[in-house]
């Protein structure tokens, strides 16, 4: 797949992640995604660090989602962009609902896109890492 429809998938998944669309998000997921948590905030009660498949991302996302007032996640950066997988620097933004704390911070991905379709997602402190986790360190 070509690397523009990677980037124009990621920007569609995470509007509709934003949004709390689920149903919008899955249509570019793989049945048997796999879901990386990059964080554990005082809110969320997440009980492991990868969901597997379309049914538990759908219960991570509305577990997710509940424990925030308000929350965008924004694509800043293309950090790389290969054909099968894009590394991106996102902004995560989000004020919790029970907390009212407010998080603002610097997310990496690498989204791995085999086939049009997002099979995996894994999270990163730092670009290094994320380069890394794609194979991409010097």
């Amino acid at each position: 797949m070509p690397v523009e429809e990677n980037i124009a998938l990621i920007h569609r998944g995470l509007d509709a992640f934003s949004r709390g669309d689920f149903d919008g998000g899955v249509a570019d997921m793989e049945p048997d995604i796999e879901w990386y948590v990059s964080f554990r905030l005082p809110d969320m009660p997440l009980d492991k660090p990868v969901y597997h498949g379309v049914d538990e991302v759908r219960r991570l996302w509305a577990a997710f989602r509940s424990g925030w007032a308000e929350l965008t996640v924004t694509l800043e950066e293309v950090v790389d962009a290969r054909e099968d997988f894009v590394v991106v620097r996102a902004r995560f933004v989000g004020r919790g609902r029970a907390s009212g704390i407010e998080v603002d911070r610097t997310v990496f991905y690498v989204f791995e896109i085999p086939a049009g379709k997002l099979k995996r997602l894994r999270p990163f402190v730092t670009e290094a890492e994320a380069l890394e986790a794609a194979g991409l360190s010097e």
